[in-house]
């Protein structure tokens, strides 16, 4: 036989069995609103149109058309070149958006996949080959009509709040290239290797001889550059008398 507590009056005992279910239906709709929503936002993301992005961000100057969705399309460059995605969709379930893509044209071929949150970016698994007419793409450079390719093998690029990391390396092959007044410039045989130090990302760019330059991306938001005179003799117009260092906040 059991017995109530007497200083608990049984109408206390009452509301606190009525509150339980009350508090399981409460909690059952918050999260069939919450997934509702997820489903809503998937359908938005795979409705919309891929010309839908020219209302929401600045797209670059070199992209000519927008194809598709905003789920699988295709931005088309100038020259030939063409960027494709192909947007994961169980990842959007957790707030995350994975991207497969392809950046190819005459002659290049890239593939990566990019994945982004609220508080983070990353670009992983880069691999393939840049040829020169993409550079060219490239506005305001300072050498064009460049001879030189490049290989890329990339594991991870990535931002998030305090810390950017990167791992890989870039082999460009040996050529000549014009500057801004027409002459030829000769382009050594240079890689370029990321890493990761503590909370900053880190570019060293290198010949067979030296060091060329040095790009810091640090957790704090800041680029630093740093452009030895070696270097410095690539870029016409670029004094050579000593190191060159250019900080910016971005």
């Amino acid at each position: 036989m059991t017995h109530q507590d007497p200083t608990i009056p049984a109408a206390a005992t009452e509301g606190k069995r009525h509150r339980k279910p009350r508090f399981r239906w409460m909690l059952s709709a918050v999260l069939l609103a919450s997934f509702a929503f997820l489903v809503y936002v998937t359908t938005l993301i795979v409705t919309l149109p891929a010309s839908a992005l020219r209302r929401i961000a600045v797209i670059p100057a070199p992209i000519t058309d927008l194809y598709g969705g905003l789920w699988e399309g295709r931005a088309v460059l100038d020259g030939g070149y063409s960027l494709d995605w192909d947007l994961r969709g169980w990842p959007l379930f957790a707030a995350r958006g994975v991207a497969d893509w392809t950046l190819q044209g005459p002659d290049t071929q890239l593939t990566g996949v990019a994945t982004f949150t609220p508080a983070s970016m990353s670009a992983t698994d880069i691999v393939g080959r840049i040829g020169p007419g993409l550079v060219d793409l490239i506005p305001g450079a300072a050498l064009k009509n460049c001879t030189s390719q490049a290989v890329v093998d990339v594991q991870r690029l990535s931002w998030r709040k305090g810390a950017a990391a990167a791992a890989g390396a870039v082999l460009i092959s040996e050529g000549r290239c014009k500057d801004l007044l027409g002459r030829d410039t000769t382009v050594p045989q240079m890689t370029l290797d990321l890493t990761t130090q503590g909370r900053d990302a880190i570019a060293i760019l290198t010949d067979r001889d030296s060091t060329l330059a040095k790009v810091t991306v640090t957790g704090e938001r800041r680029l630093i550059a740093r452009i030895e005179p070696e270097g410095a003799v690539l870029v016409p117009g670029m004094p050579t008398s000593g190191p060159m260092i250019i900080e910016m906040p971005f």
